[in-house]
């Protein structure tokens, strides 16, 4: 199992300068510490997640990194050009020496996001699927047309092509339909919070039967956050998860119901890795023995910068297996 570091940009100071050179030192103590992945999110109009252009965001940490992997987590490629997804993502691949992950989706339940794109949740996911096959083909083929319901382009060969062939791909998502997306393509799965558990192993389980030789790749990405003793870690946990959860709820429940009861706070810590050294060693075996990950991402939770890297600091030395 692999072990990665998800970054949001969070800006708790309302200092973005700050919250982009915290994030940058971050990712640059995880890879010192033997880390093999940073994944970047993407997110729209929240000021408590400052990413909104993560192939951007990737690009300048390829020049900042030399071995780590990096990636998207994830293109929302509803909201945008794939002829200009592609060579942003052949440009990354190819300044990062190889190393980038694309991860892709459609958007979660965002009302906002949906309202200011002008895209119905239901077109977000077809255009997502249409968009994803526009850039798989101009990634790989030397001149593509393609004449779909919402892209159409003809005979244009992109350049620059990117150094993997192909690069790995994972589509972040919890409905079956993209899921069966994935298993028919090979993609892997990605699986962050809020969603349970017990739904990432219907979900992988719902890949297997579509696909069983194939492997999902799982990236799955979980909270962090440790303390001296349980008592501690769960009583600062749920300060700090609290606003989340409010958020959350209030942002996804006109859109999707179902989330919102995935936003209970005894459920939401217990499926994250919250808690003293030894509760954590004892989740990440846990996890590993229901799901087998390909990659375990960790999402410190404290606003407090040096508290996140000391607990990186602390999983990298004490808590992840040595290679």
């Amino acid at each position: 199992m692999r072990f990665g570091l998800f970054c949001t940009y969070e800006n708790p100071r309302s200092d973005l300068a700050s919250a982009y050179a915290e994030q940058t030192e971050l990712v640059q103590t995880v890879e010192a510490l033997g880390f093999q992945e940073v994944w970047v999110a993407e997110h729209h109009f929240n000021a408590g997640a400052t990413s909104s252009s993560a192939l951007s965001v990737l690009t300048f940490l390829a020049g900042r990194t030399s071995r780590i992997r990096l990636g998207s987590a994830a293109v929302l490629l509803a909201f945008r050009d794939p002829i200009l997804v592609a060579e942003d993502v052949a440009t990354l691949d190819i300044l990062s020496g190889g190393r980038f992950d694309f991860g892709v989706g459609k958007g979660g339940p965002f009302p906002l996001q949906n309202h200011t794109f002008r895209i119905s949740p239901t077109q977000a996911r077809q255009k997502m699927r249409e968009a994803l096959q526009v850039v798989q083909k101009l990634l790989y083929e030397k001149v593509v047309s393609f004449n779909g319901t919402f892209f159409k382009i003809d005979q244009v060969e992109l350049v620059p092509k990117p150094i993997q062939r192909p690069i790995p791909t994972f589509i972040a998502t919890s409905t079956p339909e993209l899921i069966g997306l994935a298993a028919e393509q090979d993609y892997g799965l990605m699986a962050g919070p809020p969603f349970p558990l017990a739904r990432v192993r219907d979900y992988l389980r719902h890949y297997r039967e579509i696909a069983p030789a194939r492997d999902p790749r799982l990236v799955l990405i979980r909270f962090y956050h440790v303390a001296e003793t349980r008592e501690q870690a769960l009583r600062e946990a749920q300060g700090l998860l609290q606003a989340f959860i409010e958020r959350m709820q209030m942002t996804t429940a006109k859109m999707q119901p179902e989330w919102t009861s995935w936003m209970k706070m005894d459920r939401l810590i217990a499926d994250s890795l919250i808690g003293s050294e030894g509760e954590i060693r004892a989740k990440i075996a846990a996890i590993y023995h229901d799901l087998a990950p390909r990659s375990l991402i960790l999402k410190p939770i404290s606003p407090d910068f040096a508290k996140r890297k000391g607990d990186l600091q602390m999983f990298g030395n004490n808590l992840m297996p040595k290679q």
